[in-house]
């Protein structure tokens, strides 16, 4: 079974999730133990989800 959900406010909480991946993007970058392959996941993560919502909230999408 499917429980509508509100797209704005999908939206709004994806944007909130974008922000803090950035968050954490910045927190990665000054720490000089950093790991790669957490930068590269994270990364991967980041791209998903801005994709994710460009394709949200494109006019006409399909549900």
């Amino acid at each position: 079974m499917c429980i509508p959900i509100d797209d704005a406010a999908m939206l709004c909480w994806l944007r909130q999730q974008v922000r803090v991946l950035e968050a954490w993007r910045e927190e990665l970058a000054c720490r000089p133990e950093i790991e790669i392959a957490m930068v590269t996941r994270l990364e991967r993560h980041y791209a998903w989800l801005t994709s994710e919502i460009m394709r949200l909230e494109m006019p006409g999408r399909a549900a």
